[in-house]
């Protein structure tokens, strides 16, 4: 039976309105109200703020009672976003109601609305007469009027090197009705010719289809374009011949799975979406101050403890799980399936372990890893505060030498990431043993005790015989002035930047002579909203981002020709605070 009914809005002054009506016989008081969002709370009418972790809130109601039939109402002002409006991720997520006793009320919660309704914009209709009907573009193709018929889309091969790709693609291709088996069908053969690393060709005759390749990376291309135009030509393909390679070589693409936490099927499905697009290179995020998701023999305790969140849990819910404790994380299995299921789609698995700053969960539950006599004010950007572990403490370097082993081990692709974005600028102050450390390194600044840091990070993972990638403020000082800072750059130059910070980051980072990955939020970054209409989801702190930008968008342009040899490529990345259901990574 419900007994609350809660209404949420944004009202035509910006504020967040929430409702709270008692449609019972009941009388309830010191009633609480938890929930969770993306923006936070800057100002509370008829409530006080008794919690917060993050954006994680705790209100308790000013009006201490709630009679049968009644009605209360809050306002909440919430930072505000660049487009100045908000949209459905923006209204209160996972929410319940406790009474005194901190026993849940039974809710109906309806849909956040709005006051002032932004519309979605009119799109033109996408024109059937496109020129370029593979993704990512193919560099060279000579094609005649003349087609070869391909029976109910259907291909037969006998060479085992071309069977192996058609069997792990075969459940894609029976969703688009294509059959790589079938007797009667058109005749795909390969070739063995000296190319590059994953570039191929392919002659289509009336004799049938001929690929040519060095590598398995080749050969799958190949089957992927042929994927691309039969589903496109539909029953026929033209005759002529197709010269392809990468643009890049690292073609990428990132998921946050810390604030929320993806399946393994839910991963898989995205490797294949990665596939079908010729990505090569899968950034799994598995560390934030939302969850530690990696199982490690080590520290066995750590995921166990810090991967699941509810109400009275080590860590709360958090954006949207709500009251019931939920989560997950991976067990050493499965991240060797997911990394044997990445390679038959010619993708690595690069993990990443998001460390100095973003580890509040990491500190939960290793309390050791953080020195409790420096500033315990300290807060990142996300509101969380003390996330930051201690370079100067032998803990801190005992942790470090232990995780990167497990992790080196459990993962075969030659490079890790330990992100170094967004340390607060106040992280280390007042803490004794930096100062000592500082004092015996002569270090003038918090930025010279990153790079200090970074560069034994980066030796330990040497002896592993790993790389070392990391987010551009590893490098450089910040873009962006959101109270974070980075390092001076004096760090080993092998380190790979991931630049995404703007456009204009890698241009700096290659001019530093770092190999650099280009993924400007204001491009690149999947979770920000396709518009500014209010039936939209996504965050905007970067851009609103449409597909024609991206589209449109030329990478090497915001670079300096001189630096052009420096870019290794492009990455997309989707961070999770707003997939609060599965089916949401494919709206974003």
């Amino acid at each position: 039976m419900t007994f609350i009914i809660v209404t949420p809005k944004f009202n035509s002054a910006n504020l967040l309105e929430i409702k709270i009506n008692n449609q019972s016989n009941n009388n309830f008081s010191q009633l609480k109200l938890c929930f969770s969002l993306v923006y936070s709370i800057k100002k509370v009418e008829g409530a006080k703020i008794i919690k917060q972790i993050g954006r994680y809130y705790e209100l308790l109601l000013d009006q201490s009672n709630l009679g049968p039939k009644q009605t209360i109402a809050l306002a909440l002002q919430l930072q505000t976003p660049r487009i100045g409006t908000y949209n459905l991720s923006c209204g209160p997520e996972g929410l319940f109601i406790l009474d005194t006793n901190e026993k849940r009320i039974e809710l109906e919660i309806l849909q956040l609305s709005f006051d002032s309704i932004i519309h979605q914009p009119q799109y033109a209709a996408v024109s059937e007469n496109i020129n370029n009907n593979v993704i990512p573009e193919l560099r060279k193709t000579k094609f005649s009027n003349q087609y070869l018929s391909i029976p109910q889309n259907n291909f037969v091969t006998g060479d085992v090197k071309i069977l192996e790709i058609c069997k792990f693609l075969k459940p894609t291709c029976d969703l688009l009705s294509i059959n790589f088996f079938s007797e009667g069908g058109a005749h795909i053969k390969f070739q063995s010719m000296e190319l590059e690393k994953d570039e191929y060709r392919i002659n289509i005759s009336q004799n049938g289809i001929t690929i040519y390749a060095n590598d398995y990376g080749g050969r799958f291309y190949a089957i992927i374009t042929l994927i691309h135009l039969i589903s496109y030509y539909d029953y026929k393909l033209p005759l002529g011949e197709i010269e392809d390679s990468p643009y890049f070589k690292w073609r990428g693409m990132h998921l946050d799975c810390s604030r929320q936490f993806h399946t393994v099927e839910q991963i898989k499905r995205l490797l294949i979406y990665m596939g079908m697009f010729k990505l090569n290179r899968f950034h799994w995020h598995l560390t934030d101050n939302e969850a530690w998701r990696l199982d490690l023999k080590c520290y066995p305790n750590l995921a166990r403890q810090s991967s699941f969140r509810g109400y009275k849990q080590l860590i709360p819910p958090l954006y949207g799980s709500g009251f019931e404790k939920s989560g997950g994380y991976y067990s050493s299995e499965e991240v060797k399936d997911i990394i044997a299921f990445a390679k038959k789609l010619n993708i690595e698995v690069m993990p990443e372990i998001d460390l100095p700053a973003h580890s509040w969960a990491l500190t939960q539950v290793m309390p050791e890893l953080y020195d409790h006599a420096s500033n315990m004010h300290s807060e990142d950007v996300g509101s969380y505060k003390n996330n930051t572990i201690n370079p100067s403490l032998e803990s801190t370097w005992n942790f470090l030498n232990n995780i990167i082993a497990e992790i080196s081990d459990l993962f075969s692709f030659n490079i890790i990431h330990v992100g170094v974005d967004e340390r607060p600028k106040s992280a280390w102050e007042g803490s004794p043993k930096i100062r000592q450390l500082m004092k015996e390194k002569n270090f003038q600044s918090f930025d010279e005790v990153q790079d200090y840091y970074m560069n034994r990070v980066i030796n330990i993972l040497k002896k592993e015989n790993k790389r070392t990638a990391a987010w551009n403020e590893a490098a450089l000082s910040p873009h962006n002035d959101i109270g974070s800072s980075g390092g001076n750059g004096k760090i080993d130059k092998s380190c790979l930047i991931f630049a995404w910070e703007h456009p204009s980051v890698s241009n700096e980072s290659a001019k530093r002579d770092f190999q650099t990955v280009m993924c400007p939020g204001q491009k690149t970054y999947f979770d920000m909203a396709y518009n500014n209409a209010t039936s939209e989801r996504g965050i905007c702190w970067a851009a609103t981002i449409e597909a024609s930008e991206i589209h449109s968008w030329k990478p090497l342009k915001d670079v300096d020709k001189n630096y052009h040899n420096l870019i290794l490529g492009i990455q997309g990345q989707l961070w999770s605070e707003t997939i609060t259901k599965p089916e949401y990574i494919d709206t974003l």
